[in-house]
Order: C-alpha cells, then sequence, then structure tokens
C-alpha cells in the first residue's frame, strides 16, 4: 500500500513539474510575440552607452550610467521573467529550460566520468536579470587575500554592501543546518558572519532574497526607471563594429532582422563568461591563429577563451543520518507551505537548498595566514535521491547508469549533502570557436581535474567532512558516510585515497562559478 502511495506521489509531481514546464514555455512565447509587435527597435540609433548583456552585472551598471546622465542601450537575448520565477525553490526547476543557454561542456578526460557523457552542464541565465533568476542565491563574499591580490584597500570597499542589492537572512531552514553549525563549533572553527569579516569561517547562508522572493538583478531596472535608458529583449549581439581601433558599435539580430546600434562612448560586454568571448572573437578580436582558422579578420590578437576555470563540488548524497533532517517533499508539497509563503514570505518555498557555507584551508597550506582559503563548504539539506530522479539529475547530468546504481537505492534513506567546493583550481581550459556562425555554440573545455593538486585539495575536504561525521553532535543522529561504492569505483577499497580519488574524478560538479 505504502508503495502504491509513493508511486502515486510521483506521478503528481511529474505531472505538476510538466505542467510547470509547459506554462514557462508558454509565457515566453507570449512575451516574445508581445516584444515582437509592441516593440518596434529602429536601426542606427545612439546612445552614449551600449552594454550587452543585461544579467547580474548589466542591469546594475545601466542603471548608474543613466543615474550620471549617460544614454544607454541594453540589449538581453533573452526574455523577460514571469513572477512565478521568484519563488527560491523552483530554481532548479528553470534550469534546461528556455531561460537557459544551456551549456555543456565537451567530454572532460579527468573528470565528470559518473555523468552523460563525461559532460558537465552550465545552466546559464538567458533572460533579463541573468543568471540571478536560476542560481542558488547564495551571497558570499571572497575572502580579505583574494581582494587584496587584485587591489590594495581594495575589501574595504567590497565589505560595503551595494544598497542595490537585497541581501537576507534564511527565512526557513531545516534542523540539519543548526546541527551542522554545532559540529563545526565542536571543532573550534569561527561561526560569524562571514561576509563581515572576509575571513574564515562558517555561517547559515545568506541569500539574494526579498521578503522571502527572489531577487534578481532586473528588479532594479523596474525599480528605477529612467527614460534615457533603452532595453531591448530577444537580441542578440552578433559583432562589435570597431573602427581604427576602437569600439564604435554593436550588431544584433532580433527575430531574423539584423540591426546596427551605435555607442558614442563605449561598447560594455556583459554577456557573461561564454557570451562575451564568443562575441570579442567573432569581432576579431582573440587568439590570432585560431581566428584566421575561421576567415575571421583580426583586430588584436589576445588570448580570448583562455586559462578557463571554475569551482567545482563533490560529495551529493553522501552523508546518512538516522532521523529526516533535511527537506523533503512532504515540506515542499504542504498546502501550509504554500500560504506560509504567499502570505508571509516564509516557509520551505522560500530555501534555495544552501543552508551552510563555510571557507576554510586544507591542510596542504602549513602557513594559512599568507594564502587565501582553498576550500568551501556547503551544507544542502538534500541530494539527488530525493526526488526520484525527476529533477536534480536532470540538472546535474547524472548518468542514468549511475543514477540507478547510487542514488536510487538511496530514496528510502535520510541522505544530506555536505559538498567540498575547490576554490582555487590549478586546472584551466578554453573556450573555442567551432565556426564564424554567431549562432553556432562554443566549444567549452574547462579541463577539470587535470592538475592534480586539485584531486588532492578535494580529497583534503572529504577528510574534514569525516571529522565533522566524528563529532559526537553528529554521531548522536548517527550520521556516517554512505559507504555504498560509487560506480566505476568498486575495484577501490572505499575509504582510502584511491578511492576518493576515483569518486571525485566520477562525481564532478559546478558549482556554477566559470570564470
Amino acid at each position: 500500500m505504502l508503495g502504491f502511495i509513493k508511486l502515486l506521489l510521483l506521478v503528481l509531481i511529474s505531472t505538476v513539474i510538466t505542467l510547470f514546464f509547459s506554462y514557462l514555455h508558454l509565457v515566453f512565447i507570449l512575451d516574445m510575440y508581445f516584444q515582437w509587435f509592441f516593440n518596434d527597435v529602429q536601426d542606427m540609433q545612439q546612445y552614449d552607452y551600449i552594454i550587452v548583456g543585461a544579467g547580474s552585472a548589466g542591469s546594475i551598471l545601466a542603471t548608474h550610467l543613466v543615474e550620471d546622465k549617460h544614454s544607454v542601450l541594453l540589449l538581453e537575448a533573452g526574455g523577460t521573467a514571469p513572477s512565478f520565477l521568484d519563488i527560491p525553490l523552483l530554481g532548479p526547476l528553470i534550469q534546461n529550460t528556455v531561460y537557459d543557454w544551456q551549456y555543456v561542456t565537451v567530454s572532460q578526460e579527468y573528470a565528470c566520468k559518473g555523468l552523460i557523457n563525461n559532460q558537465s552542464r552550465w545552466p546559464r541565465g538567458k533572460i533579463l536579470g541573468g543568471s540571478s533568476h536560476l542560481n542558488y542565491m547564495a551571497y558570499v563574499l571572497g575572502h580579505q587575500l583574494d581582494y587584496e591580490k587584485w587591489f590594495p584597500d581594495f575589501a574595504e570597499s567590497v565589505a560595503k554592501n551595494d544598497e542595490s542589492i537585497s541581501i537576507s537572512e534564511l527565512r526557513w531552514n531545516t534542523d540539519f543546518a543548526d546541527i551542522i553549525l554545532e559540529a563545526i563549533k565542536e571543532l573550534n572553527h569561527n561561526v560569524s558572519n562571514i561576509n563581515l569579516q572576509l575571513d574564515t569561517g562558517f555561517m547559515k547562508a545568506q541569500l539574494t532574497m526579498e521578503n522571502g522572493r527572489r531577487w534578481s538583478s532586473d528588479k532594479i531596472l523596474y525599480k528605477k526607471p529612467n527614460p534615457a535608458l533603452t532595453v531591448i529583449t530577444h537580441a542578440r549581439a552578433t559583432k562589435i563594429l570597431v573602427n581604427l581601433d576602437k569600439a564604435e558599435g554593436i550588431e544584433f539580430v532580433r527575430f531574423g532582422s539584423k540591426y546596427t546600434a551605435i555607442g558614442k562612448k563605449g561598447i560594455i560586454s556583459s554577456a557573461g563568461v561564454i557570451e562575451s568571448p564568443k562575441l570579442l572573437m567573432l569581432s576579431g578580436i582573440g587568439p590570432k591563429k585560431h581566428l584566421e582558422k575561421f576567415g575571421i579578420s583580426v583586430i588584436n590578437d589576445l588570448p580570448v577563451g583562455q586559462t578557463l576555470m571554475d569551482h567545482i563540488l563533490t560529495g551529493l548524497d553522501l552523508i546518512v543520518v538516522n532521523a529526516n533532517l533535511g527537506l523533503n517533499l512532504s515540506d515542499i508539497f504542504n498546502p501550509m507551505s504554500a500560504l506560509n509563503y504567499f502570505f508571509f514570505g516564509k516557509g520551505p518555498w522560500t530555501s534555495s537548498g544552501v543552508e551552510v557555507l563555510g571557507i576554510f584551508h586544507s591542510p596542504l597550506h602549513a602557513n594559512k595566514s599568507a594564502v587565501p582559503p582553498d576550500l568551501q563548504l556547503m551544507v544542502l539539506p538534500f541530494g539527488a535521491s530525493k526526488d526520484n530522479g525527476l529533477i536534480s539529475k536532470k540538472a546535474m547530468g547524472i548518468s542514468d547508469e549511475v543514477y540507478n546504481k547510487y542514488f536510487a537505492p538511496l530514496s528510502d534513506q535520510n541522505t544530506v549533502t555536505i559538498a567540498p567546493v575547490l576554490l582555487h583550481p590549478k586546472s584551466t581550459g578554453e573556450l573555442r570557436l567551432q565556426s564564424s556562425d554567431p549562432f553556432h555554440d562554443l566549444l567549452i573545455d574547462p579541463k577539470y581535474l587535470s592538475h592534480e593538486d586539485d584531486i588532492d585539495t578535494l580529497i583534503e575536504g572529504l577528510y574534514f567532512i569525516k571529522k565533522l561525521l566524528n563529532t559526537s553532535v553528529l554521531r548522536a543522529h548517527g550520521a556516517s558516510l554512505n559507504r555504498k561504492s560509487f560506480p566505476g569505483c568498486e575495484d577501490h577499497i572505499f575509504d582510502t585515497r584511491t578511492y576518493w580519488k576515483c569518486y571525485i574524478q566520477h562525481l564532478t560538479l559546478t558549482s556554477y562559478h566559470p570564470s
């Protein structure tokens, strides 16, 4: 009987998810037709500045420029966001939809062996507001030493929160968040607001959230409307127009028609880690030999697309506890959760999935005061097994074989995720054109784990988790490692260094921070 009820619930959830995807697609199409019919675009218009990309940075930059009495054109390849996307819990569901660029890396030689085709999925927002609409909303400042490497005295200005960004404490969390922080205290680590100190330590996550609703950067455009700002959505920038080494304009395509806009004072590419390098290379700014291969006239021979890096993590569903301490489907689908969200901006629907964050040094650094921390810890009150493969499996690109062998058997257990994140990867990759066609995707190759030190650092992160599990606080809740061997690593003895190396190489996940 219980099996039948569970099956019925999964069918219901699957139906709701399908209807949600259909709703998103319908809203996108309606927005596209609305923009086509009612927002006419004129060719050869002039502005002081043109910004390509209305994402997390572009939207805020545009408002600052118009406040300084400049006229600005803001181009966005995606459309506008329906208000439903403001529900924090829906973040993973927005990935792999029309509001996502849906980037996929090339097959990785040393990593991602447990993912489909050894490829990592890189969701990036194709929408007004960019990735601030589909990220996990965690607000985390860097360590002081990171900033000082860029500019002296820069850290002080970073610590002062930009008033245009709405930052919030958690408005709901599971019991596991409090338990983890107690365990961290038992290990004598700093538990405080590390965003104020720009130092190592651990805290409950702060989120880009306002009254329980996702804050995204396009909201500042609506809060501060200005006639000097022109926003054009569904506009794909295809080339920067350069004359005598000066960028003077942008070519863009909208609904099949090509337009030119002139930027009298400057062109700013704020299109993200993939589209900005792509636009530069298509415009003749990039590695000379690579551009000439596709018949692109070279304006400036620069290493555009090189030294690509990303924060990567591992440890999904690695922890098993003896009680229901995490986020459950019953929390999500309880009607009271919906009421609590819509009337009070509280409850499980305000959860982004990230509850505790921390940054710390691995034992690989003898002089910890001289170098920035190399590891972050992210605590998520769920794992891929919680939703029976309906959401997380697809979002992360986990292969069917791995899911069925490793995650599916955990669906009836109480699993949570304590994930170590690599902060300073030594592995670097590259972005490459496939053709001179601006609508042809780039080849994305981060070369994950090609440097052995990255594996060693993540192993130290897993060892730190073992220390946490050995605290009296977590032992009291029966917390332990999931001892099931990861598919592909069965020939290694569990909990040996060679096993963890294999585990990391198979379960290599992006932390959504490519640069």
